[in-house]
């Protein structure tokens, strides 16, 4: 029931922080807006961590596991992610992540030995990335000279988070949810800082309530509490099963969007993103049962 919930919370949230950022970039660039973001998850994380003494990683090894996934969960996605919202609806990035399943459930095939794919698995993976090529058309009538390096670049965002999410529960079992993530957020301001720096003036940073706002809930419930409530959930459920969030977070933000933004999407693109849910339903669902006929004994 507790994992249900939590599962049901971090659908709702994360449903919701596609039309945040949408709506704070209408003051802010999109680098700066991720780093800063991320200094708030930060900052509160840290109070966590060093203020509630929890435990630390110990070792060289156990530490090199704890920070890598932030260059993968958080510096590389966000940079993506927000660069993307410039340019495409917030439900259309939304869609684009929700192909987050199909990369786990590769790179799972390969490091997590019992989350192998088969033949169902594969049938699934076929129908999502039919699915994203049928959105990608769409996309070609959405105007903008950059609207298709935006969607190529929603795309990265799930297959980086897709490697960070294998990691963890290969290798963070043992680490503290609340530590583990704060070091990886940290890794993420630390890569999405000079980025910012680099290629923004800070002064485009307009301190609006839109802006601020948009980066103070992003930061503490986009971030820095959903992200430790994913990976206390990785270590009880199978990552390939947990995925399934990205199956939900579409149509949150779809009604969020509509409600909120007035997006409304193309036929084909809801078209597109019917066929990758339904990959989805796939590898999630018929999969399983897929495997338990084949076990057993006829």
């Amino acid at each position: 029931m507790t994992t249900n919930l939590l599962v049901a919370f971090l659908c709702l949230v994360w449903g919701g922080t596609w039309v945040v950022i949408k709506i704070g970039l209408e003051d802010s660039p999109p680098f700066l807006s991720a780093t800063l973001r991320f200094v708030v998850a930060v900052v509160v994380l840290g109070a966590i961590v060093f203020i509630g003494k929890k435990p630390h990683p110990r070792g060289r090894l156990m530490w090199w596991w704890t920070v890598m996934p932030g260059v993968f969960m958080y510096a590389i996605p966000y940079a993506s992610v927000y660069w993307a919202a410039q340019y495409i609806p917030a439900a259309l990035n939304s869609i684009l992540f929700a192909t987050f399943p199909f990369f786990v459930a590769i790179f799972a095939h390969f490091y997590l030995p019992n989350e192998r794919l088969n033949p169902i698995k594969w049938l699934g993976l076929f129908g999502g990335f039919l699915g994203v090529v049928i959105i990608f058309n769409d996309g070609l009538s959405i105007p903008g000279a950059r609207v298709i390096p935006a969607m190529i670049l929603a795309l990265v965002s799930p297959a980086a988070a897709s490697v960070a999410s294998v990691w963890a529960k290969k290798y963070l079992g043992k680490v503290n949810s609340s530590t583990a993530t704060f070091y990886q957020m940290s890794v993420g301001v630390l890569l999405l800082l000079p980025l910012g720096l680099g290629l923004e003036n800070p002064a485009d940073f307009q301190a609006t309530t839109k802006a601020v706002g948009a980066v103070i809930f992003l930061g503490i419930f986009g971030s820095a509490l959903s992200f430790v409530i994913y990976l206390h959930l990785l270590k009880t459920v199978e990552a390939t099963r947990l995925s399934l969030i990205a199956f939900v977070t579409p149509i949150v933000t779809l009604i969020i969007g509509w409600i909120v933004l007035g997006e409304q999407l193309g036929l084909i693109t809801l078209f597109g993103g019917a066929v990758v849910l339904s990959g989805i339903y796939c590898v999630l669902f018929w999969s399983p049962r897929y495997e338990a006929r084949k076990s057993s004994p006829t």
